[in-house]
């Protein structure tokens, strides 16, 4: 099939909203996966997901120094995601999404920046850590001094 076939178009009045999680890990063990089953049956949210990602591989062959992803040494990425209905139904399905994180949470708070939601800036250094983050910092005050490209997961350029 075409791969305009594989999605269908979004009803116009369709604008769904989700809290998410993102984080790396090393492993899932038995406990674990019983955990992301067992808080998956819990919910009653329209959608929710806990997406597990392997990584390695050639990209785990990439030195760290070499791009801006610097969890290469990373062996699972997991995605966490509650949808909800509305501003009274958000805080129940994040505090879900943040207990099933903690469940699964193994010491780094490192995070992958492409799926990232607006979680602050706090988020955005865990997603570029130590060297890599001084190395982009250095990029941007070069390129963008004054920091003209900010509406993204911005790196301030000071």
């Amino acid at each position: 099939m075409p791969s305009a076939g594989l999605f269908r178009p979004a009803e116009e009045e369709f604008h769904p909203t989700a809290v998410t999680r993102t984080m790396l890990v090393d492993s899932i063990d038995r406990e674990m996966a019983g955990a992301i089953m067992e808080h998956l049956k819990a919910s009653d949210a329209p959608i929710r997901a806990a997406e597990l990602r392997v990584l390695g591989g050639a990209m785990a062959r990439v030195p760290v120094e070499a791009t801006a992803f610097a969890h290469r040494h990373r062996r699972i990425m997991v995605n966490l995601a509650a949808f909800y209905d509305g501003p009274a139904d958000r805080a129940r399905r994040q505090a879900w999404v943040d207990d099933l994180a903690a469940a699964l949470h193994q010491g780094d708070d490192g995070t992958y920046v492409n799926f990232l939601a607006d979680e602050g800036a706090e988020r955005v250094h865990q997603a570029y850590p130590g060297s890599t983050w001084d190395r982009l910092v250095e990029v941007k005050r070069r390129w963008d001094p004054t920091n003209l490209f900010r509406r993204n997961q911005n790196i301030p350029p000071d």
